[in-house]
């Protein structure tokens, strides 16, 4: 589910780094449950030993 007020308080940066990217999903995925994180990002957590987490149910 959609936590709105989450994502209207964190939009993601114009141009966003790798970096950036990674930081937003990785604190969108324990914020809101609304989609899954990208594969690609997926594949650069997975890269750097990064365990994805938990999505929140609401």
């Amino acid at each position: 589910m959609l936590n709105r007020q989450w994502h209207d308080a964190h939009p993601m940066p114009d141009k966003a780094t790798l970096e950036q990217r990674i930081a937003w999903h990785l604190e969108h995925a324990a914020q809101c449950g609304c989609r899954d994180m990208p594969e690609s990002i997926k594949r650069e957590l997975a890269a750097r030993g990064i365990d994805l987490p938990q999505r929140p149910t609401r």
